[in-house]
């Protein structure tokens, strides 16, 4: 796809125009946006010398605002074919478009934010993942750049929080994308809305630690999401495959969080995710060779590839405390 393409794609309307078009930031709140984001200092230069403008880049900020609708007007987060990686040609420009789309909704993603009360501890622990995922791209790639725009939109929609450890998704459980059959007997109803558990990578996870997290949960939900009445807490994620039960010691954190879970529906293969999660390496990366074996889990997930394993995306449900 080339650089016209891509902007024509991401100019198909998808939203409505009744939200507010996002507008040129002056520096002090572009240096607040930096900071409420948690941008590594490495990328802050790059980003705003390639930040779009309405008069310098017309095409790129038009691309924005259509992108800006479609974030909070959508009825879920955008697909993957709306909002494609951009081309190399672009250079820098592409690679940082979805961090300067971020920025410039952030006005908006905080006004949400303060109409449900939500305090704004959670909102930096929250907002922080778009920094954590540009230094991931830096690991992977060698150069600075962001490639998980669809997966941030969650961040600024409102519909997903950080609460200590973990974070907390609002969705609804849908049988058919869990490949299961029904909904589990004594789990989650078909249609109900529960809260999708994520775990950030970014220090252990203890027992403690999840103990406050899924204890603060439902009462937050309660507090600031009236509309949805959630009881359960589902989770899919290779954390969950029973697998890592050969390779760690019985008392391994992973395996504690695991334990918390009622396992349901299907086990799609995800190793390649695993490799990126774990060792920051590019997306489809298959070669093992060269990867760091410093610790038990590192060398637990790469001996069960060496040895013709895969690891699979595990899905499971609890009742919420």
């Amino acid at each position: 796809m080339n650089a016209d393409d891509w902007i024509d794609t991401l100019c198909t309307p998808t939203g409505d125009t009744r939200v507010p078009d996002p507008k040129p930031r002056s520096e002090t709140e572009t240096a607040t946006a930096l900071d409420l984001f948690a941008i590594p200092a490495v990328d802050r230069a790059p980003l705003l010398a390639t930040l779009p403008d309405p008069g310098r880049t017309p095409r790129l900020w038009e691309a924005l605002v259509h992108c800006h609708r479609t974030l909070f007007t959508a009825e879920g987060p955008p697909r993957a074919d709306q909002w494609p990686h951009a081309p190399g040609a672009l250079g820098e420009a592409g690679r940082y478009f979805y961090t300067h789309l971020y920025l410039l909704a952030l006005p908006h993603a905080l006004a949400l934010r303060r109409d449900r009360g939500i305090p704004d501890g959670v909102t930096r622990a929250t907002l922080a993942d778009l920094g954590a995922k540009l230094a991931g791209y830096r690991l992977a790639h060698g150069t600075g750049g962001f490639d998980r725009q669809i997966w941030l939109s969650r961040h600024l929609r409102g519909t997903l929080n950080r609460l200590g450890r973990l974070q907390f998704e609002h969705r609804t459980y849908d049988s058919a994308s869990w490949g299961a059959r029904a909904a589990p007997a004594d789990g989650p109803g078909e249609g109900e809305p529960v809260l999708d558990v994520h775990i950030p990578g970014d220090g252990p996870l203890t027992p403690a630690a999840c103990d406050a997290s899924f204890k603060e949960a439902r009462s937050f939900a309660a507090r600031h999401y009236p509309e949805h009445t959630v009881t359960f807490a589902t989770c899919h994620s290779w954390l969950l495959d029973h697998t890592l039960a050969d390779h760690l010691d019985p008392d391994a954190n992973i395996l504690a969080f695991q334990r918390r879970f009622t396992s349901h529906g299907d086990r799609p293969p995800c190793d390649t995710e695993v490799l990126e999660f774990v060792f920051h390496t590019p997306p489809g990366t298959t070669d093992t060779t060269e990867l760091p074996r410093r610790n038990t889990l590192q060398r637990a997930l790469l001996d069960h590839l060496d040895h013709g394993g895969h690891w699979r995306t595990a899905r499971g449900w609890l009742r919420l405390p």
